[in-house]
């Protein structure tokens, strides 16, 4: 590796084994160049060769999206979206992506111990599987070690089997679309899209919507319609649904460790964070 990365072995050894030194610019690119990283996995190298930096993560912990952008995705009455930080907690939820994910998607929830909430039965589908991949690799290529919720997040995800197992594979990948089940009456569990939109760094957009003619599209279709014209309301978030986790109500951001900031529909002022 070193001869490939044009390094001497005694610093490519000092450099691996971090032994005080901090790897340059120069010699990080030249590594990532040698292990053939895309870009994002030259950019998480990066950050682990600056660990501790002041300039590694660019979020301050006070920040959150801006008014602008929670008044936009309030609106979207066609469009299921929500916000998320690098933790993955939920910033912000519109109507519809609340009625699509009741008890799931709620503001002081956190996806990834959500997405590990899901039954036997569910964990089954290769899109669950799929999407609690995601969310271990994103989780671990977005998240700081440093950061103190991070580390509640991933102490309490590592008691799942299926969580643990993924977490040692080390993968890290940024956050960028996927598929993931959701419940539809009438229709059951049904496969969605999700594409990621970044508005400001560590805070991320997710839209969900159905593959044109699928089934998909047309379950998420019926229930926007069905909350315009007040046929569907938006169920409580704490009600238990087939969406909804059973532990999780105790480890919602409502303290120190909690959210930065909370957003939702028909709330104009973020609350408390850390």
């Amino acid at each position: 590796m070193a001869r490939l990365a044009g390094i001497s072995v005694e610093y490519y050894r000092r450099v691996e084994q971090g032994s005080g030194h901090r790897m340059s610019l120069q010699v990080c690119a030249s590594i990532a160049r040698a292990l053939r990283l895309d870009r994002a996995g030259a950019a998480y190298l990066h950050r682990l060769a600056t660990a501790g930096s002041e300039v590694t993560y660019e979020l301050h912990q006070d920040e959150g999206p801006s008014p602008e952008l929670v008044e936009l995705i309030t609106l979207w009455d066609h469009t299921a979206a929500y916000i998320i930080d690098r933790n993955q907690d939920v910033l912000v939820s519109n109507d519809l992506m609340r009625a699509v994910a009741p008890g799931y998607v709620e503001v002081g929830n956190n996806v990834g111990l959500m997405q590990f909430e899901a039954p036997p039965e569910l964990r089954a589908a290769p899109s669950w599987q799929e999407g609690a991949r995601t969310t271990v690799s994103r989780l671990r290529y977005h998240g700081s070690p440093a950061d103190a919720r991070w580390q509640e997040v991933v102490a309490l995800l590592l008691e799942d089997e299926d969580f643990a197992d993924l977490w040692q594979r080390h993968e890290a990948h940024p956050l960028t679309s996927g598929r993931a089940p959701n419940h539809f009456d009438g229709y059951g569990w049904v496969d969605l899209r999700w594409q990621v939109l970044e508005a400001h760094p560590g805070l991320y957009t997710l839209i969900c919507y159905g593959t044109p003619g699928s089934v998909g599209e047309r379950a998420l279709a019926e229930l926007a319609a069905g909350l315009r014209e007040g046929r569907v309301s938006v169920p409580d978030g704490a009600v238990a649904t087939p969406t909804s986790g059973s532990r999780l109500s105790r480890y919602r951001g409502t303290g120190p460790g909690g959210p930065r900031s909370v957003y939702s529909q028909g709330h104009d002022s973020p609350a408390a964070g850390s």
